[in-house]
């Protein structure tokens, strides 16, 4: 097993951080399972989507048993969406169904130039209904085909009486609707759980074979449900989306000579800002992230897969994950930061911060609470017409919002093109 993990565990103003990135298992190649989905959204019942993972360090191509493709298919055996033979899914990439009669996230950035617009698409005739079941198998036949010596994977909740179409006892059952959410799998560790200090023991989707554990749910509300609440942000990633990179962009401290929780790797901004989700100031942290893929990097983004957020519990943080422009620290004393990004190649030099968005806060169905799990924030300077060249750096700003102190913890995921 392969691991990288930075930490970084400081007390001040009772507030503990703890940013973490790391690398887990390689599990088989081509395990193809579902990550993310919803039933029923912000703009009715055909606001759904099902999102696919392939949980694998090879590209999977897709050869159906028989057919002409893949099936995800709910649990009335109907077939939504087929992924085509000859379909390749990159290793840790995704492939995306969506009802188009009302899917309303066509407007998340994908790549440095497209969006979440679905692989595979059905429309309101086929609406899978809140609570069913659904299913990815190795074909599209459908009837006596769907089998489970045939299926890839499933997610079901425990209203759906069909065990072909959930694993173990399945997901609470949830009766909110027109919620901006989704059901996540679990990419920390934690089960999603809002207060829990510690490192993720884990950075790729979960998968042991029961939906009650591996899946959690989140909308832009936190609201109360059987598995909630929580408050974070749908992510659904198409083929053309970035795909997970802790292995190959690693990251360091801004400066490495002096602590982790002093300036100017964090600073703790005072200003309270209401508006941006800021009530009791900001929590800046700096990185330097260096690209070891071997090629170009055309699209760089965060994903946060564990943090302290609402509803926040007395002595826990609340922190919203927040856009951040780019800006300029002077007196770094790193020399390695110094050499690769500073304006001055010996220290103390003054280095740039390259700000991030947040990815689904440009959207029109812009969270009002701010971010949280499962959001992405894209660095803003890195475009197909500027890109991380191979052994480039780059130093990052993560920009919080607190609207509660107290001890926290903010784990992301790197994401990165190509």
């Amino acid at each position: 097993m392969r691991r990288f993990c930075w930490t970084l565990a400081v007390a001040a103003s009772a507030i503990l951080v703890i940013v973490g990135l790391r690398v887990e298992t390689v599990h088989a190649a081509g395990s193809l399972i579902i990550s993310e989905f919803r039933l029923y959204g912000i703009d009715g019942e055909n606001d759904e989507y099902v999102e696919i993972y392939n949980d694998s360090s090879a590209p999977h191509t897709v050869t159906a048993s028989s057919g002409s493709g893949y099936a995800i298919a709910a649990s009335d055996g109907i077939v939504r969406c087929t992924i085509p033979n000859g379909t390749v899914i990159p290793a840790r990439g995704h492939w995306l169904c969506v009802n188009t009669s009302a899917y309303a996230l066509s407007d998340y950035p994908a790549s440095a130039e497209t969006y979440a617009t679905g692989d595979g698409t059905y429309a309101s005739a086929k609406n899978i209904p809140i609570n069913v079941g659904i299913a990815l198998f190795n074909n599209d036949t459908g009837g006596g085909a769907f089998t489970l010596a045939n299926r890839f994977d499933a997610v079901g909740s425990t209203g759906e009486s069909n065990a072909l179409y959930k694993e173990g006892a399945g997901y609470p059952v949830v009766t909110v609707t027109g919620k901006n959410h989704a059901w996540v799998r679990d990419e920390c560790g934690k089960g999603g759980a809002v207060h829990q200090l510690g490192t993720c023991t884990i950075s790729t989707p979960k998968d042991t074979d029961n939906n009650a554990v591996d899946f959690f749910y989140i909308d832009t509300d936190g609201t109360a449900t059987g598995n909630g609440p929580r408050l974070g942000v749908p992510g659904p990633q198409p083929l053309s989306a970035p795909i997970v990179r802790n292995s190959t962009i690693s990251a360091a401290l801004l400066d490495a000579t002096v602590s982790n929780a002093t300036a100017p790797n964090r600073v703790r901004d005072f200003t309270s800002d209401p508006g941006n989700h800021s009530t009791f100031g900001t929590l800046s942290i700096r990185r330097r992230f260096t690209n070891n893929t071997g090629g170009d990097v055309t699209r760089l983004r965060f994903r946060v897969i564990d943090l302290d957020t609402f509803p926040a519990s007395a002595g826990f943080a609340d922190l919203r994950p927040r856009s951040s422009f780019l800006s300029f620290v002077g007196g770094v004393q790193d020399p390695v930061t110094c050499a690769t990004t500073g304006l001055t190649l010996t220290p103390p030099c003054t280095v740039p911060l390259e700000g991030t968005t947040h990815d689904q806060a440009i959207s029109p169905h812009n969270p009002i609470n701010g971010g949280g799990f499962n959001g992405s924030l894209a660095v803003n300077g890195i475009k197909i017409a500027t890109p991380l060249a191979p052994g480039e750096s780059i130093n990052i700003q993560f920009l919080l919002g607190i609207q509660q102190t107290g001890f926290f913890r903010f784990y992301v995921n790197i994401e990165g093109l190509p």
